[in-house]
């Protein structure tokens, strides 16, 4: 009985450890974002990153880097995302409106 609850303690902390991904541009790519593929391979092999992709963010195809991070930090970068969502969706409107 004692091992068994041993074994389910260390998993349950193991998992809680894990965090989630935090999203960050890249620091080293420069131009343009078109394959993801190399951008994964230079977020993980320049930046220790878990891994990356190519985005469109403002207008801009861009390389971001995936890092392993604090559940609450994680939290915190996507109320900012969806702030700026919202933000990106309300200039939109404006703009479509305006003759």
């Amino acid at each position: 009985m004692f091992f068994f609850f041993l074994y389910v303690i260390t998993h349950t902390e193991i998992g809680s450890v894990k965090g989630e991904l935090c999203e960050k541009a890249s620091k080293t790519w420069s131009g343009k974002c078109g394959n993801t593929r190399h951008c994964d391979d230079q977020c993980k092999s320049w930046e220790g990153a878990a891994h990356g992709a190519c985005h469109v963010r403002g207008g801009k195809h861009m390389c971001f880097c995936y890092f392993n991070c604090p559940k609450a930090q994680k939290l915190a970068q996507d109320k900012l995302r969806a702030e700026e969502l919202a933000k990106e969706k309300t200039e939109a409107g404006k703009a479509s409106v305006t003759p």
